[in-house]
């Protein structure tokens, strides 16, 4: 079995950026909503998943935000033509009979990855869609990363000859580099390959900290003395909480039949033609000889893709 985990705010995140000015006939903007319909329509007609499950973001601020105010700090604000089509991007999740998950205090990142762990610990195969390097330190063990952006999969393979670390230890170069998308400070001026030197040669982030001496470069020997606190910090920003309180069930995440009378009802509302088609029986009244949809099998021959 394979089991997809997708970020839903990078999701719709990308939708509402990638079409711009769609509305329907009353104004109502609908670009996210038809972006992040067709992304997911997408994953299930070429990955063809036996389970899929979505995270979101809560609104409530993390324990990362408690001990780092600047945090995320950087991000724009959400643009209101996006904030009022969220819920409805939502309510076409739940039509899709897909579980959504949003816990408060957390980042989907947690949410995401513990449900890779626990899922993979049960033998399931796990993709989590993301292009985030954070990410990447939950890889191994049933688990892999599928970024859709560049249509690759990484492994331990690539994590190893990306960083010349093994995926536990992704957090320590994020300690040093920082990362500008969350704000995390890093240690200015260290990039990637100079984060693979200096942890390619000792055993561990903390072994680096505490024999600064063993550092070659005067120049980066004083760059990372100077900047301690920060690359402790960092190293705590980039580390995902895998063991968040989350009840979650293989079972309730297998791909569903969806409601096919209310994504009807809001295909009709947004005026998406191309995705009222794709419904069987227009309204789904069922007439004459009708059957359940059983399978993933069943459920793409009935979508059509």
């Amino acid at each position: 079995m394979n089991l997809y985990l997708i970020d839903g705010n990078s999701y719709f995140y990308r939708a509402y950026h990638a079409i711009r000015g769609l509305t329907n006939s009353k104004g109502f903007p609908t670009n996210a909503i038809y972006g992040f319909t067709n992304m997911i329509l997408k994953i299930i007609r070429e990955k063809k998943p036996d389970a899929v499950a979505i995270a979101f973001d809560s609104p409530v601020p993390t324990e990362r935000h408690r001990i780092y105010e600047e945090y995320k700090a950087q991000r724009p604000e959400t643009p209101n033509d996006l904030i009022v089509q969220i819920p409805h991007i939502k309510e076409i999740i739940k039509a899709f009979n897909m579980p959504a998950f949003e816990m408060p205090g957390y980042e989907a990142d947690d949410i995401i990855c513990t449900i890779a762990k626990k899922a993979a610990s049960q033998g399931v195969s796990v993709f989590i869609l993301s292009g985030d390097k954070d990410m990447m330190q939950v890889v191994g063990n049933g688990i892999k990363i599928y970024d859709p952006m560049k249509d690759v999969i990484i492994d331990e393979n690539y994590v190893m000859e990306r960083f010349g670390l093994p995926p536990e230890r992704i957090t320590e170069a994020m300690a040093l580099t920082g990362d500008a998308i969350d704000n995390i400070p890093g240690v200015k001026g260290i990039g990637e390959k100079t984060a693979k030197e200096l942890l390619s040669k000792t055993g561990s982030l903390d072994e680096l900290l505490n024999h600064p001496e063993r550092i070659e470069s005067e120049r980066i020997r004083k760059m990372i003395t100077d900047n301690i606190e920060n690359i402790k910090l960092s190293k705590v920003l980039a580390t995902i909480d895998t063991n968040i309180p989350i009840d979650m069930s293989i079972q309730d995440m297998t791909i569903k039949e969806p409601d096919w009378p209310k994504l009807l009802n809001m295909f009709s509302e947004f005026e998406f033609k191309s995705l009222i088609k794709m419904i069987p029986s227009k309204g789904y009244e069922p007439r004459g000889e009708y059957r359940t949809i059983k399978d993933k099998n069943e459920l793409m021959k009935a979508l059509g893709i």
